[in-house]
């Protein structure tokens, strides 16, 4: 089911109870298609609600193809291995406020936010700035950014439950951000589960099997 919350489009699996909801951030260059599978794969028994957004800005991919972007990455700034620990991304603040604006329209009793690659630093931002909303955050291959402002931000996220994974073999975010990101939150008090694997860019059967169980827990 397509659905328009707030000022974004989003595919809807609908779940038995209507309060407790799972929103999940696709990349960059995908679009709310991409991530829409895992609905079925994290919650076999249909007891949750899934949104996944379309991202706000048009991308190019290749030749007459376009995806999705939460804010622009350019391509020289990718093949250079720009640092995104010390940026805070032109766009990050409007595609926030869009995602803290779908979230509040849920009205959820339960709520989980997540994403990936691009998609897990959109929710991480949402996830420091109004954690009191949420049960849970699920970040898939994320990456750290904005340094000096997450690590106060990342106070606010004392008690909650993180699940991270991220491949070894990573070659667009590599590892070592992903790394920092969970050690961030560790020092802030935060319950972050970091799952590590021998992969890539890619959430494998391992990560899909840890998550569904980690839903359980809330």
């Amino acid at each position: 089911m397509r659905k328009s919350i707030g000022s974004l489009n989003c595919l809807v699996r609908q779940g038995e109870n209507a309060k407790h909801s799972v929103v999940l951030l696709h990349g960059f260059g995908a679009d709310h298609a991409d991530l829409f599978p895992l609905a079925d794969l994290l919650d076999p028994r249909g007891e949750w609600n899934f949104y996944f957004p379309n991202a706000p800005h048009e991308v190019p991919v290749g030749p007459m193809w376009s995806g999705r972007g939460w804010f622009p990455i350019s391509v020289r700034d990718l093949e250079s291995g720009i640092d995104f620990s010390e940026v805070r991304p032109p766009g990050l603040d409007e595609s926030a406020a869009m995602v803290s604006d779908l979230l509040f329209h849920l009205e959820s009793e339960k709520l989980v936010l997540g994403g990936f690659s691009q998609g897990a630093m959109v929710a991480s931002e949402v996830a420091m700035t109004q954690a009191q909303d949420l049960d849970g955050l699920i970040l898939y291959s994320p990456t750290l950014l904005d340094s000096k402002n997450w690590s106060v931000k990342a106070q606010n996220l004392t008690g909650k439950k993180i699940l991270m994974s991220h491949g070894h073999q990573d070659s667009v975010l590599p590892f070592a951000g992903a790394q920092k990101l969970c050690d961030l939150f560790k020092n802030a008090g935060a319950n972050c589960q970091m799952i590590a694997f021998s992969g890539a860019h890619e959430i494998p059967s391992l990560v899909l099997q840890k998550t569904r169980a980690f839903l359980e827990t809330l």
